[in-house]
């Protein structure tokens, strides 16, 4: 093993930065590919007698926008656990997306930001407007990005029903697009509430997959092709993890986390690791249109 102590000149300590390490790859024993349903039938036998999976369950669902008709809030608050000037801008913006009238819900999601969320209850429900606001606007980034951070406080401050909907249309999202990270935090989160189980039932096959690998305790793989935008995004699962097998170039490498937001070039035949202090990750490469590549997340060492 060889470390390269040109890169960057400061990785040395694990917790002070980015640690990023060249390495002589050993051999390595893939515990699985999910290959995005580009394997036959899931059946195939990948690099190093890795088996391949597809992840391809036809997962799809309606826009957020058609939540609204469904799941239209009761936001009298009989909790008490929001403020009024915060219930009136939220009944304000809800009222206006429903009817489709996107000048008044402007101007009230604007007010209602202004508000500055004091607890936990304002905070899901700030997510969950802003998940509705960007389904009906039709922005899909900023939707399931709502939807995503709506998980994380949800559980119990909104209905359990607008909360599972929401859950359900992150989980097939992030499942298809292959972050595996992203969907086994989201299936842990919808597990919080009873509700969510009849729908998970629906889906049995695709919760089985991500819970045995949530339980895996070997390297995981994933085989990534990137769109034309040459973007592909994900939380990452284990802090440690490299690329190979790229065909094409990836470029950088964004990291959106708990404690850090930072941009790195990306360094071929790295293996590189996530200080612990930077807490939870998604990690966004930036690539050439179409390029490919495997994704090594390996077990603790």
């Amino acid at each position: 093993m060889r470390h390269n102590k040109s890169i960057t000149g400061v990785f040395m300590i694990k917790s002070a930065a980015f640690l990023f390490s060249i390495f002589l790859f050993p051999s390595i024993t893939f515990a699985q590919i999910l290959d995005g349903g580009q394997s036959n039938n899931g059946g195939e036998v990948g690099p190093n007698g890795a088996k391949t999976y597809s992840n391809d369950v036809g997962f799809d669902g309606a826009s957020s926008k058609d939540a609204l008709y469904r799941f239209n809030r009761d936001v009298n608050d009989k909790l008490q656990q929001s403020r009024p000037k915060f219930a009136r801008a939220f009944e304000r913006t809800q009222d206006a997306l429903i009817k489709g009238d996107m000048q008044k819900a402007d101007k009230s999601i604007a007010e209602l930001r202004d508000i500055k969320p004091a607890n936990d209850y304002e905070r899901a429900r700030l997510h969950l407007i802003n998940y509705w606001y960007y389904g009906k606007t039709g922005n899909q980034e900023l939707e399931f990005d709502s939807a995503s951070k709506l998980m994380a406080v949800g559980a119990g401050n909104i209905d359990p029903n607008a909360y599972v909907e929401a859950g359900m249309r992150l989980l097939k999202r992030q499942y298809n697009r292959q972050d595996i990270g992203g969907a086994i935090e989201t299936l842990a989160n919808l597990r919080k509430v009873p509700e969510s189980s009849t729908e998970l039932m629906t889906v049995v096959q695709a919760v089985k997959k991500l819970d045995d690998i949530a339980e895996e305790k070997t390297d995981f793989v994933q085989k990534i092709n990137v769109n034309e935008s040459g973007v592909w995004s994900a939380k990452l699962f284990k802090p440690r993890f490299f690329f190979n097998g790229v065909s094409g170039e990836i470029n950088t490498l964004g990291f959106d986390c708990t404690n850090k937001q930072t941009t790195l070039p990306y360094k071929l035949d790295s293996v590189m690791e996530i200080p612990e202090a930077w807490g939870s990750c998604t990690m966004k490469v930036n690539a050439k249109p179409n390029t490919s590549f495997n994704l090594v997340q390996q077990k603790p060492v």
